[in-house]
Order: structure tokens, then C-alpha cells, then sequence
């Protein structure tokens, strides 16, 4: 871990994107079921090489992140989650028909490079048929989200990517598919990006963006802050 830490940091420091290092990301399954148990996973690692950090050795206070569920109709409540080998699971039990959002914002507790660093983590969980979602946390600055669940292969869905409640325009991301090809996507002028689903399995999203930004966290100084936000939906 201290290795792959000192390899962030380098990375960062030569400027090179931080795109598809180190990150947190929710998997579970994209459709799920009224009364019926849904699985959801936490992970912190890097996601294209999949090179998953032990749950038992993350760094600084991730163990402490917050993982919020936000039902259809709105209403949210925090998961409670368990550490396994390679990453923290939980539940939930649907009971509406609509899209359930789960998301993560999180502050990293120590500054690196003179960096702050944010995570974002969001997934979705289609029930039923239908299409009411619900909105993001007020404080999450870095965005990802589908338009509509993604239900079938070779159907074309929207996607938008917002920073500060503003859309993140021109901005490249990284997809990863079910076959762990890495492409590189660009975001309109409205933020919005296209996913053509060709293969069954897991889709993974990357966003990154630097604030010029100063101030102190827990009474050290930063200069900047590191926003990092992934999205996974699949079939």
C-alpha cells in the first residue's frame, strides 16, 4: 500500500491525470427486485488494473466514509457496512419502483502534495419499471449520473457529468467495459455523454478534476483540492 501511495503521489506531482489511479467505487447489481435483498460492495483501489487495497489497510480515514442510500420518493438513510477482505458490503431491501441512488462524498483526512482530496462514488439500482430518481447529495461537488437505467444491450443512454452544480464541459473521462478495454470520453457543452452498451457486465466511470483552491484541513495548508468521482452501472 505504501508503494502504490508514494506512485499516487508521483503521479500527481509530474502532472500526469490521475484517471484511473486510486479511487473508491460502489458495485452492485444494476436491476434489482421489491422484497428481495440487494448486494452492494465498497472498494478502494485501482479499478482498470484491478488492483483492490486489502479493506483492512486503507489509508488515512476512508474506513470512515459514509455510504447513503436515497430511495425514489427521496427519502435516505446511511448503510451500514461490514469490512470483508477486499472490500466493506452491506444491504438494502427495496420497496418502491423507481431508481435508487447510492452515494458516497468523502474527505480524505490527510493532505498529499499539497492536495485535499474528495471521493465520489455513486451507483444506481433500477426497481420495477419505473423511471423516478432521486437527486444527488447537496454536497457532493463532482457528478455522475445516467439519465435512465440502462436495461438493454446496443440501446443508447445520456449521461451527464456536473462540477458545482455546473456542467462539466469538454472535460475528458475514463470508461472501462465489461472487457476492461479503457477508452477516453469527452463531455459536451451541457456536460453530456453517450454509453452504447455493447457487452453484458459491469461499466465503470471516472472523473477527475483539480480546484485551484487554498485552505487549511484539520490545521494543515493546501493549495488545491483533488476532486475524484466514479460511477459503475452495467447490465
Amino acid at each position: 500500500m505504501k508503494k502504490r501511495l508514494i506512485l499516487l503521489i508521483a503521479l500527481f506531482a509530474f502532472g500526469i491525470s490521475v484517471t484511473c489511479a486510486h479511487a473508491l467505487w460502489i458495485e452492485t447489481a444494476a436491476v434489482g427486485k421489491k422484497g428481495k435483498a440487494q448486494e452492494v460492495k465498497v472498494f478502494f483501489g485501482e479499478y482498470e488494473g484491478k488492483e483492490i487495497d486489502s479493506a483492512q489497510k486503507w489509508f488515512s480515514n476512508l474506513k470512515d466514509f459514509s455510504l447513503v442510500l436515497t430511495s425514489p420518493s427521496g427519502k435516505t438513510r446511511v448503510l451500514k457496512t461490514v469490512a470483508d477482505l477486499f472490500c466493506h458490503k452491506t444491504s438494502f431491501i427495496p420497496t418502491e419502483d423507481g431508481v435508487y441512488k447510492l452515494s458516497i462524498v468523502h474527505e480524505v483526512a490527510t493532505i498529499y502534495e499539497n492536495a485535499k482530496i474528495e471521493y465520489y462514488a455513486f451507483a444506481d439500482v433500477a426497481v420495477g419499471n419505473g423511471l423516478l430518481s432521486p437527486a444527488f447529495p447537496t454536497n457532493a461537488m463532482l457528478t455522475i449520473k445516467a439519465e435512465q437505467p440502462i436495461r438493454q444491450m446496443g440501446k443508447d443512454v445520456q449521461h451527464q457529468v456536473a462540477f458545482n452544480h455546473s456542467p462539466f464541459a469538454k472535460k475528458k473521462l475514463t470508461l472501462i467495459a465489461p472487457s476492461n478495454k479503457k477508452t477516453e470520453i469527452e463531455t459536451g457543452n451541457d456536460g453530456r455523454f453517450v454509453i452504447s452498451p455493447q457487452q453484458l457486465g459491469p461499466y465503470f466511470l471516472e472523473a477527475f478534476e483539480e480546484e485551484k483552491t487554498a485552505g487549511q484541513l484539520n490545521g494543515k495548508p493546501y493549495e488545491k483540492i483533488w476532486h475524484v468521482a466514479t460511477y459503475v452501472v452495467g447490465l
